[in-house]
């Protein structure tokens, strides 16, 4: 008898422990045209706007110039030519912006976002692959969608982004 209800404890317990709780996943949510689109908030060191950038010349397509940041220089770039989006670069972009400062492969990179929504939360569970060939953003730099109220979001791959293996 004691042998079975052993068992029977033991069961109990591996069926508490086999259950999963999905972790929560938190993101900064952001404009760019019309997408809503977020990166994980662990990538992300600061938030800022009207900011002066510098152009620097003969950097690449893709690198609108640099900021000072409190004494230290960040490069700041558009993710928008890198993932394929329409933009069209204006001089009001070098003054009146909305930047945020990522932690990549090449130090802290500061990019450019049309709006800023804020902070959204989800779980785990909730991270659906993209639809193939329905988003205009390269697949590569997606790391799944989530259906929010009537709204995708898409969760940015921010390391394949900044790549020192691709240029």
């Amino acid at each position: 008898m004691q042998v079975e209800d052993g068992r029977k404890k033991e069961l109990e317990i591996e069926e508490i422990v086999g259950a999963t709780v999905s972790r929560e996943i938190q993101v900064i949510g952001f404009k760019l045209n019309d997408e809503l689109v977020g990166i994980p908030i662990e990538e992300i060191v600061e938030i800022t706007t009207d900011k002066d950038i510098t152009p620097v010349p003969k950097s690449p397509e893709f690198v609108l110039g640099v900021m000072n940041l409190r004494g230290k220089i960040v490069p700041v770039a558009t993710v928008k030519k890198k993932l394929g989006i329409k933009e069209e670069i204006t001089p009001e972009l070098f003054e009146k912006n909305n930047i945020i400062i990522l932690d990549t492969d090449y130090g802290e990179v500061g990019i450019t976002v049309d709006e800023i929504v804020g902070s959204l939360r989800f779980t785990e569970d909730d991270i659906l692959p993209e639809p193939t060939g329905t988003i205009g953003i390269e697949i590569k730099h997606i790391k799944g969608v989530v259906q929010l109220d009537s709204q995708l979001l898409i969760i940015l791959d921010t390391k394949t982004i900044f790549s020192k293996e691709e240029k």
